[in-house]
């Protein structure tokens, strides 16, 4: 059953300015290890933090009661196939009793995210 739905869309430039301006602060305020790592190991790992910033915010939307939720509860990953998938390991909205179903896009300067949350 679905029970939330999320949307985002974001300016990359405005991720580009923020990774300039405040490199490690940002990074670390608001994305896990893995996922700090995962975006550098890419050449254009300024539009994948913006990515996945989009993403962190439409789950985010998509979650109604926010109490206890933590940007580094929320942790993105990616399956064999490049897709992004999302882990919830703070709040209420714990992964096994919940599921997102994540999908992303862009054309500079824009990205867009979609999620939906499913009760299992």
């Amino acid at each position: 059953m679905i029970i939330g739905v999320g949307v985002d869309i974001l300016d990359i430039r405005r991720i580009d300015n923020l990774l300039r301006k405040f490199p490690e602060n940002f990074e670390q305020k608001y994305f896990t290890k893995a996922e700090r790592d995962f975006c550098h190991m890419r050449s254009d790992y300024v539009s994948t933090f913006a990515k996945m910033f989009s993403i962190k915010e439409s789950v985010i939307k998509s979650i109604k009661d926010k109490k206890g939720l933590t940007w580094h509860g929320i942790e993105i990953f990616h399956d064999e196939f490049g897709a992004p998938n999302v882990v919830i390991n703070c709040g209420k909205y714990l992964s096994e009793k919940y599921k997102f179903h994540i999908s992303t896009s862009d054309e500079f300067p824009y990205v867009v995210s979609y999620a939906i949350l499913e009760q299992n």
